[in-house]
């Protein structure tokens, strides 16, 4: 039955092997056990903010937050779809699609993590190219954005295999 209420839980992007929706509330406690387990080594940050080395506790109610303000603070000229991915039913990770003043620049950025358990896999490529799919089939987006840092290989590597080119640098403090 279809959520008129909030038709956003109703997407669903499809692949042969990866489903990424908005997660209900069930899913996001999972997906704070997934991170719990690790997304990257110890010793690197591939995040800007470094949500990752924040202790247990204080991670999962943040990351609660961050999803609930996503949720709230959606609008036609602001949006963040931050979709969990699943395979077989189980979360492996997150791929969000964002964009601001969309209808005027129709530019989104991309961005994403993978349990470490399920990297390695092919699945990253496979869900920014669906996510990517919609942003431009089903969306009509004429540039899609995405950030690593220089040492993120593996991020690094899904952009270029997917059509991104270098654009620039940034220095991030």
């Amino acid at each position: 039955m279809p959520d008129a209420q909030w038709p956003l839980f109703d997407l669903r992007v499809r692949t042969p092997r990866v489903e990424i929706r908005l997660p209900a509330d069930a899913d996001l406690y999972r997906l704070n056990e997934l991170a719990d387990l690790g997304i990257h080594e110890p010793s690197a940050m591939p995040f800007t903010h470094p949500w990752t080395d924040t202790p247990p506790l204080r991670r999962h109610r943040e990351s609660l937050k961050f999803w609930w303000s996503a949720r709230a603070n959606w609008s036609p000229e602001s949006w963040q779809f931050t979709g969990a991915v699943f395979v077989d039913g189980a979360p492996v990770g997150v791929q969000g699609l964002m964009a601001k003043s969309f209808a005027l620049l129709r530019t989104v950025e991309t961005g994403s993590w993978l349990g470490r358990q399920h990297q390695g896999q092919g699945l990253g490529k496979e869900m920014r190219a669906a996510i990517l799919h919609l942003a431009f089939e089903g969306l009509g987006a004429v540039e899609a954005l995405s950030g690593a840092f220089h040492d993120n290989r593996a991020s690094l590597a899904t952009s270029k295999s997917l059509g991104y080119i270098e654009n620039g640098d940034r220095l991030v403090l």
